[in-house]
């Protein structure tokens, strides 16, 4: 009897062990191609971006898409390698850094200020599939803070719907990054010009 039971949870064991969870391919954001134009004279003065916030989509590693307008459905074999909120704080933070605008860019969260803070929030960030079809769309509210004297600077919204190539969540992975490509020396002129 003693046997049986050491066998039946020897068996029960080497299952468990052999059923694990499906491999997920993981994708990052990218801004490879983004022209960031190097500004000639560095301001005196930092820059902090604070942490990146979403209206649902983007707050973590799950990758989604809609057949329909009112029903979200997640890749069960694809993932974000980290959260966008967190990869897009880190695009718009390189991209203050390539532009040579500022004497320091700061990402928070951090005890540091700066003269000026970016504050941005994903509005939407989908992919969709019509009719054989398929496109993302990536919306960016970002708003530039002065710090010092408490008040609004600027407010704006960054918005692009790309067509996706491939079907699939790589085809919608290479179709964000060619969107945040396109939309990250926007961010960054309009940022560097108004502070």
């Amino acid at each position: 009897m003693k046997m049986k039971l050491t066998g039946l949870m020897a068996a029960m064991l080497v299952m468990a062990g052999c059923s694990s969870a499906p491999y997920k391919t993981q994708y990052t954001l990218a801004t490879e191609g983004a022209n960031i134009v190097e500004i000639a004279h560095q301001k005196p003065y930092g820059i902090v971006v604070g942490d990146v916030k979403s209206f649902g989509m983007g707050n973590n590693v799950d990758m989604t898409y809609s057949r329909d307008a009112n029903t979200v459905e997640v890749y069960t074999k694809s993932a974000w390698v980290e959260p966008p909120v967190q990869q897009i704080q880190v695009a718009i933070a390189n991209g203050l850094m390539a532009s040579n605008a500022y004497r320091d860019v700061v990402v928070s969260p951090t005890s540091l200020t700066g003269a000026y803070k970016v504050d941005t929030t994903i509005q939407k960030m989908q992919q969709y599939f019509d009719n054989g079809h398929s496109y993302v769309e990536l919306s960016l509210m970002v708003r530039l803070l002065n710090n010092s004297q408490q008040k609004l600077v600027f407010s704006k919204k960054y918005s692009i719907k790309e067509p996706v190539e491939s079907l699939n969540a790589e085809g919608g992975v290479a179709a964000y990054n060619r969107v945040l490509a396109r939309l990250l020396p926007e961010i960054i002129r309009d940022i560097t010009t108004q502070s």
